[in-house]
């Protein structure tokens, strides 16, 4: 099931945030990533994303390539929550997080 995170970076700059966003990207978005919002908040950023699966956020969050990117940061993310996602519309209509797959 798609799960659905949002974290809190303390003390987080714009220049910070856009650096780990863009080392990330580089290559495209990162296994199983469906959504990435991030902006500004008093004392930091809030970040919301959106999983494929929880294991995709797992895998991702323990790859080499996160721990590269956020290595001049000196905050940890705070999850504040997170949840199983039903739907979801990024911009080209409703559609269920997880549909069924077909069998083979």
């Amino acid at each position: 099931m798609a799960l659905a995170m949002l974290a809190e970076i303390p003390a987080l700059t714009a220049e910070e945030y856009e650096t780990v966003v863009r080392k990330v990207n580089e290559a495209g978005s990162p296994a199983g990533a469906l959504v990435h919002v991030g902006g500004p908040i008093e004392g930091g950023y809030r970040v919301l994303e959106v999983w494929e699966t929880r294991e995709a956020a797992d895998a991702f969050y323990g790859s080499d390539l996160y721990r590269d990117a956020t290595a001049s940061i000196t905050t940890e993310p705070r999850i504040v929550m997170t949840w199983p996602v039903h739907g979801l519309d990024n911009g080209t209509g409703w559609r269920p997080a997880n549909p069924a797959k077909p069998s083979a």
